[in-house]
């Protein structure tokens, strides 16, 4: 696990929840052609105070590096790796500085994967071979259409699955074990999932030869996701209430 400051796990939530929202402001006016620099001033205040948990100098990079991207799955590794996961039962009887550790690792982890996949995308998709984006750091190219996906995302929240690539030429190993959800403990939606600025909007970074399991998901099993989750929802709030 990785060592942090001792603190509690709602600080370090409170600092990942601000920097999120001052990300998401920052690339709305980006995604727009404007800047305000008290926004990007206090993006980068945020960045800062959230980093400041990690001890490691090569820990701040990594975390500060992929944060910084404009592809980073944020918004869902907020949802799913830091507030779902820091209210689930299985760790109440965890102390606040050791909670704050594993969602700080959470973090870690995926910045490093993320980062991982991203450098080998820069080779591999030069000519277009994997990705439907050529991934710029602008907002240059208008988010993919596909017909009938809403691009949520959902579809994509799995532990692991079955790694056979469509691709006809050969892949990085590590893909292998990312996919089939060796490469993080922690790991709760697939790691080639890729963000659009913020926007929590959602999109394959390896969309031409994705697995044949994902070529299989269709609009009937979207459908019945949907409605589950919205079953999950409701039976969630009725018990609050």
């Amino acid at each position: 696990m990785v060592k942090v400051q001792a603190t509690s796990i709602s600080s370090f939530l409170r600092r990942f929840t601000a920097f999120c929202d001052f990300n998401h402001r920052s690339r709305d006016l980006e995604l727009q052609g404007k800047s305000d620099p008290e926004i990007l001033g206090r993006w980068h205040e945020a960045l800062n105070s959230l980093t400041a948990f990690y001890q490691q100098d090569w820990e701040c990079e990594w975390v500060a590096r992929a944060l910084a991207d404009p592809y980073f799955p944020i918004s869902k590794l907020r949802k799913l790796n830091a507030e779902e996961f820091a209210t689930e039962p299985g760790f109440v009887n965890l102390s606040q500085e050791s909670l704050t550790g594993i969602v700080a690792e959470h973090l870690l982890k995926w910045a490093e994967i993320f980062l991982a996949i991203r450098e080998e995308l820069e080779w591999f998709n030069e000519n277009g071979l994997v990705s439907a984006m050529r991934l710029p750091v602008s907002p240059q190219e208008v988010f993919p259409k596909t017909g009938w996906c809403e691009h949520c995302g959902g579809c994509c929240e799995i532990r692991g699955g079955s790694p056979e690539f469509t691709a006809t030429f050969e892949l990085p190993g590590s893909w292998q074990l990312y996919f089939g959800g060796e490469g993080c403990r922690s790991q709760r939606f697939c790691p080639f999932l890729f963000e659009y600025f913020a926007t929590d909007r959602y999109f394959c970074s390896i969309y031409q030869i994705k697995p044949k399991c994902c070529w299989e998901f269709d609009r009937e099993e979207c459908e019945f996701l949907q409605n589950d989750v919205a079953r999950e929802r409701a039976s969630r709030l009725s018990w609050e209430a």
